[in-house]
């Protein structure tokens, strides 16, 4: 499943690097397709285990807001 998600806090390409980190790295079963720094989101490809509160943990454990997910369709 993907999913966009909608991040507050992000200011460099720094930022980009540690969050795609994060999210890889802490959370099994999620792979960033992109980020976009200029619009402040992030698409994933999440399998069906990962829940919406375990993607927030890893987020906001970089000290950024994550403000929204939705699901996008293919």
């Amino acid at each position: 499943m993907k999913k966009r998600l909608f991040i507050e806090g992000m200011h460099c390409m720094n930022c980009v690097k540690g969050l795609e980190t994060v999210l890889t790295e802490d959370i099994d079963g999620v792979k960033v397709d992109m980020i976009s720094l200029e619009e402040n989101y992030a698409d994933v490809d999440v399998d069906d285990g990962v829940t919406d509160e375990a993607l927030k943990i890893a987020v906001e454990e970089l000290d950024f807001k994550l403000v929204g997910i939705e699901e996008i369709t293919v």
